[in-house]
C-alpha cells in the first residue's frame, strides 16, 4: 500500500518553518472530477500539538497521543461544520458525511489515526464508501479541543494571544486517490476561542476557490 505519512509529515515541517506562507493548490481537472460526486468524508487530523518543556513534563506521552486524538477529532468535526454551513446556505454541492459515520466506519475496518496513513486515498475513501476524502494535518501551541471540553486540567492553559496554528488540508478522488486540492496555511493570534472559529477563519481565505462551494 501506498505510504503516505512520511510525506505528510516531512511537508508539514516545511510547512512550519514557512512563517505561515499560505499555498494552494488545486488539480487543473478538479471541477470536471468534483462534478461527479455526491458523498464526501472528512477524516480526523493528524495533530502535532507542541508545548512549553514546563508544560510537557506535566503529560505522559499516552497523555499527549490522547491530546493529540482529541485535537485532530476537533478540526475534523470543524471541516465537516465549515461544509455544513456551506450546506445550509445552499451552496454546497455533495454531501458531507457525519463524522461519528466516517470514524466508526474506519474503526470497523481496523483504522485508526496510527495507521490510516499508511493506506492510500483510494482504499480509504473506499472503505467509507464515498467518493472524496478531505484530511491532513494540523499543529498548534493552545489545543482548543481540551480547554473547551475542560479535560487536561493539569495542562496550564496558555494565553490567547500567543495562540498559533497550522494546517495542511487535502482534498482526493476517491476513484484513482487523486490529489484534486491542497491548502496549507498558519494563523496567529486570538482570532478564535474554538476550532471551529480557528478553521472557519483558515477556509475563509480559499473558499470562492475550494472545490464543491459556490459563493
Amino acid at each position: 500500500m501506498k505510504k503516505v505519512v512520511s510525506i505528510f509529515l516531512l511537508y508539514f515541517l516545511f510547512i512550519l518553518q514557512s512563517n505561515g506562507q499560505s499555498h494552494f493548490f488545486k488539480n487543473a481537472d478538479s471541477e470536471t472530477i468534483a462534478e461527479n460526486h455526491e458523498t464526501i468524508a472528512i477524516l480526523p487530523f493528524l495533530t502535532r500539538v507542541t508545548l512549553r518543556p514546563d508544560q510537557m513534563k506535566t503529560l505522559s506521552s499516552g497523555e499527549l497521543a490522547s491530546l493529540e486524538k482529541q485535537e485532530g477529532e476537533s478540526i475534523q468535526n470543524a471541516i465537516s461544520g465549515w461544509f455544513r454551513e456551506h450546506a445550509e446556505k445552499g451552496t454546497l454541492a455533495v454531501k458531507v458525511q457525519d463524522p461519528g459515520i466516517t470514524n466508526r466506519k474506519l474503526n470497523a475496518a481496523g483504522i485508526n489515526l496510527e495507521n490510516y496513513p499508511d493506506f492510500n486515498p483510494a482504499h480509504l475513501a473506499a472503505v467509507l464508501g464515498v467518493d472524496a476524502i478531505v484530511t491532513g494535518n494540523y499543529e498548534t501551541n493552545q489545543p482548543l479541543a481540551a480547554y473547551s471540553q475542560g479535560s487536561n486540567k493539569a495542562l496550564p492553559k496558555i494565553p490567547q494571544e500567543t495562540s498559533l496554528a497550522f494546517i495542511n488540508l487535502m482534498i482526493y478522488n476517491a476513484e484513482d486517490g487523486e490529489l484534486l486540492v491542497q491548502f496549507h496555511n498558519g494563523i496567529y493570534g486570538s482570532k478564535a476561542s474554538l476550532n471551529e472559529g480557528v478553521i472557519h477563519a483558515l477556509l475563509k481565505k480559499i473558499s470562492r476557490k475550494m472545490v464543491y462551494t459556490n459563493t
